[in-house]
């Protein structure tokens, strides 16, 4: 007689913090049908002019919005049970049903796949990732918009290898330290008055180095309501009021690390009603004894403000986590 517990230990996914991070950020919305997702955006202000009395007054019409478009990405993930599985599973004494153990299984690969394509680039038929929408490179086309006519359009980007070096993020010039000076500038770049970004997603690597910034000097950050040091369990660490959001996911190797700022109100995972994660009927295919069901996703990335997306890239970290 074996002694179990009726759950399921997940040892192989990572967790999916930006997936979480969209959610709690309002930056989530469903759409009901449709095979395109259009943005409309303006590039171009309206001509005002002073006059008097009788003065002419231009009537020309304006150009100065258009709109962007992306496609609808689908992803399916298989629940597979056998005809062998199941009938061996029929016993009372299963600490885990095999059906809520394959879906578990199911949904996590589909939400870890997910996680991963938010912070990568977009390939094949995958969705668009944070690597296309605050790219490190100049010109690319995004949303159906080329960012090298149409500048505008463009994010910003500062390459730290550049402007601070080979330096550790933790490292210091003066009283000042290398990574928030980046983190500084990339800010200002990004921000206009009361636009600022509220999410910050890098990996652990840069995150260590910023942690290590106010641990090693025995600096303290302030919540809202109590005083915690920046390593106390369940709390992260913010930059101007802007959370971390600390992935295995986001982009980074040895010197190569990446830190993107986000304004979410101008960046929005899309969702297909009906299709969030929702599970199809079982079905047998002709040549198995076993049955089938997935686990399927419409989705896209959508930002309609990328110059309000930034990312600093080439981060030189004091070790890879």
């Amino acid at each position: 007689m074996r002694s179990k517990r009726k759950r399921l230990t997940d040892n192989i996914s990572n967790s999916y913090p930006t997936v979480q991070a969209f959610r709690q950020s309002g930056m989530m919305e469903v759409s009901k049908g449709g095979k395109q997702i259009q943005e409309d955006v303006m590039y171009e202000l309206g001509a005002s002019e002073w006059f008097d009395g009788y003065d002419s007054l231009n009537t020309n019409s304006m150009d100065g919005i258009t709109s962007c478009f992306e496609y609808f990405r689908y992803q399916a993930t298989p629940i597979v049970i056998s005809m062998t599985e199941e009938i061996e599973n029929r016993a009372s004494d299963k600490a885990v049903k095999l059906l809520t153990a394959k879906t578990e299984q199911a949904m996590t690969g589909s939400m870890s796949t997910i996680n991963a394509a938010l912070l990568g680039a977009q390939s094949g038929k995958a969705i668009v990732g944070l690597q296309d929408i605050a790219s490190v490179t100049a010109g690319d086309t995004v949303h159906s918009i080329d960012s090298g006519t149409n500048t505008w359009w463009d994010n910003k980007r500062i390459n730290y290898a550049t402007d601070y070096g080979t330096n550790h993020f933790n490292a210091k010039t003066g009283d000042l330290y290398y990574g928030v000076l980046a983190m500084r500038d990339l800010w200002n770049e990004v921000s206009e008055s009361s636009d600022v970004p509220d999410l910050i997603i890098t990996n652990f690597s840069v995150y260590a180095d910023y942690e290590s910034i106010f641990e090693g000097t025995g600096y303290y950050r302030f919540s809202s309501t109590t005083d915690q040091a920046i390593g106390d369990a369940g709390q992260g660490a913010t930059f101007r009021g802007a959370k971390f959001i600390v992935d295995r996911d986001a982009p980074g190797t040895h010197d190569n690390h990446q830190l993107f700022m986000i304004q979410s109100k101008y960046c929005k995972f899309r969702l297909q009603e009906g299709l969030n994660f929702a599970k199809t009927p079982f079905k047998e295919p002709a040549s198995q004894q076993a049955k089938v069901s997935f686990v399927l996703i419409g989705c896209q990335l959508m930002t309609n403000n990328r110059r309000r997306q930034g990312v600093l890239y080439g981060i030189d970290t004091s070790k890879t986590v």
